[in-house]
């Protein structure tokens, strides 16, 4: 059985009702959630963490019986306004979110189960940019490291290194400057390269493993305004969600710069994308669907196989 599990916005933010469980690509329930635009687990324990993406924004947890949502392992108050992601330490000892709109970082203990502890830290980004959005500091994304923990912060173009202590504190491990009003959204680690989505600059971004800017690359090649959002990778081939454009970009991976292959149509405001094997999930927004595509081993070039209605769809977990 392929089980996902799909977070979305709800109330002023979207027609969703919480976290839908989809199970052979159809949908057999929902968990109740208030905007839980992003969801993970916890690597070592059944536990499923959301974000709470509202003007007070919260952490919330549920225990994972069969991989979908149960009992409630309690919640948490972020400090900070419309969360947006959140990631387990490589310990699974501190849950780490960042708050949007607030501009920044909590931690919050972990109890031996994954119930959501105190609070232990909370860190305020001040930069802030050249573009209408970057009024302020906005972190948008935090990744676990071998080195520790990664912030993107579209409204500072930088990204923030951190350190995390034993006993929930981040210690400052460096910044790394991006190009001035790119607005880097979402990073990923792929072999001897960094990558990362730039959301106001509408370009994938590329590091060496260094932190060095090699170069960038648009994200679409669409005559249009493009927010391009998730990237993930199977190590061959990079995909890219163009919001926009509405497409999913594919680019080849193994030379000082992604090489551009082509791009597919993924519904109104593809927020999410997912890989899953050969399968790419797509959460499309805007037209409240997520779709299923099937990925040419040849290739690399995915196509659509089916469709799922899904209300404001906007982070798929496999």
């Amino acid at each position: 059985m392929t089980r996902l599990l799909i977070g979305g916005y709800t109330g002023d933010k979207g027609a969703g009702s919480g976290i839908t469980v989809l199970e052979d690509d159809e949908v057999t329930g929902t968990v109740p959630a208030e905007s839980p635009s992003w969801i993970a687990r916890h690597q070592d324990l059944p536990v499923l963490y959301a974000v709470s993406e509202t003007d007070e924004g919260h952490v919330h947890a549920w225990s994972l019986l069969d991989g979908v949502p149960g009992e409630s392992l309690g919640s948490g108050a972020t400090g900070g306004a419309e969360p947006a992601h959140l990631t387990v330490d490589p310990s699974g000892s501190y849950l780490i979110t960042v708050n949007y709109s607030g501009g920044n970082i909590s931690v919050h203990r972990l109890g031996p189960d994954g119930s959501i502890g105190p609070r232990t830290d909370l860190v305020q980004h001040e930069g802030h940019g050249e573009h209408a959005r970057q009024e302020q500091a906005h972190p948008h994304m935090v990744r676990s490291t071998d080195d520790g923990l990664l912030v993107t912060d579209l409204g500072g173009d930088a990204i923030y290194r951190y350190q995390l202590t034993a006993d929930g504190q981040l210690k400052p491990d460096g910044v790394i400057a991006a190009p001035a009003a790119s607005g880097p959204r979402h990073v990923l680690p792929a072999g001897e390269h960094n990558y990362l989505t730039a959301e106001l600059s509408g370009q994938v971004l590329v590091y060496d493993a260094g932190w060095n800017l090699v170069g960038a690359v648009p994200a679409s090649t669409a005559n249009a305004p493009n927010q391009p959002s998730e990237l993930v990778s199977d190590g061959r081939y990079l995909y890219v969600a163009n919001r926009g454009p509405n497409t999913v970009a594919v680019f080849e991976l193994g030379g000082a710069l992604p090489r551009y292959v082509t791009e597919v149509p993924a519904g109104d405001w593809p927020r999410h994308i997912a890989l899953d094997g050969e399968r790419l999930y797509v959460a499309s927004e805007r037209s409240h669907e997520v779709i299923v595509m099937q990925i040419d081993p040849a290739t690399g070039v995915p196509a659509t196989v089916r469709t799922i209605e899904v209300p404001s769809p906007t982070v798929i977990l496999p």
